[in-house]
């Protein structure tokens, strides 16, 4: 088991302050640079373990497809550990229990008979005594998740500061898990309606639905139908107001492109812009 650890000196508390701040900035500044949740998600653990000395860090999340909490990142771990890695019993579904809703420590892994995988994917925590500390991802109160790191003993090691810190930090990933599932949800949104925009131009602009059912708009719906399909280049000539955009765009929402944007130029203003700009003195 570890010793009891020592009280740390005024100096040694000064520089743990120094050193959470840090931590907590890097961390801050990390989740400003990017809507990259799972590159975000890495560097935390990463920092955590530069900075605190938090090895095999461990993010996860609730997956609802699985209604259970899963990793989601990890570091520390090769994938073989990552495949042995396991989730404590009582911490699988974050709704239910206090287990998922507060903080756990474990001070001597090894030493712990309920703790599950604690030596597969650790190493000898016999010989090198490593503590496991757990805090819950909350967002509005409901919790989504939990970060995990385990912590190799030393003197003046005081797990209440360290439950803080990451419970700080999980706080921030909350957030930011947060702020991508809302611009998931919305960008969702906006592709829905994007569409159902289409489909309603595609609808619009069937070849059934042009007027006329002489024998030359027969014949014009036929040729609409080959030229969709392929990728030639056409013109569409007549007197202003005889349906050539109408034409076009019935070309463009039945061809294979109908999903892309139909864009409409001006020609003849821009060769009057261009007149204008050459014979100008």
């Amino acid at each position: 088991m570890p010793a009891t650890a020592a009280r740390p000196s005024e100096r040694e508390q000064l520089d743990r302050r120094v050193l959470e701040l840090t931590t907590l900035y890097e961390v801050s500044k990390i989740l400003g640079s990017s809507l990259d949740l799972e590159q975000n998600l890495t560097s935390i653990l990463r920092i955590l373990n530069s900075f605190m000395g938090m090895r095999k860090g461990t993010i996860l999340l609730y997956d609802a497809l699985q209604n259970e909490l899963s990793v989601r990142v990890a570091v520390g771990m090769t994938p073989e550990e990552m495949g042995a890695r396991q989730v404590p019993e009582g911490r699988r579904d974050p709704g239910k229990g206090d287990a998922a809703r507060r903080s756990m420590v474990i001070p001597d892994i090894g030493a712990e008979p309920q703790f599950l995988d604690r030596t597969r994917s650790r190493g000898d925590v016999v010989a090198h005594p490593a503590a496991f500390i757990a805090v819950p991802i909350k967002v509005g109160g409901e919790t989504i998740g939990v970060l995990s790191v385990d912590r190799l003993f030393i003197e003046r090691l005081s797990f209440e500061e360290d439950v803080r810190v990451l419970s700080i930090v999980a706080s921030l990933i909350g957030q930011a898990v947060n702020l991508q599932q809302r611009v998931a949800h919305e960008r969702e949104g906006l592709l829905a309606q994007t569409r159902s925009l289409q489909q309603a131009l595609r609808t619009r602009y069937r070849l059934d639905s042009l007027v006329g059912q002489s024998k030359r708009m027969r014949e014009i719906s036929e040729e609409i139908q080959r030229v969709s399909q392929s990728r030639a280049t056409v013109l569409l000539r007549g007197e202003s107001g005889t349906g050539k955009e109408l034409l076009a765009r019935a070309i463009h929402y039945n061809s294979p492109r109908a999903a892309g944007p139909f864009i409409k130029i001006n020609c003849a203003a821009l060769l009057k812009r261009s007149w204008k700009a050459s014979s100008s003195p």
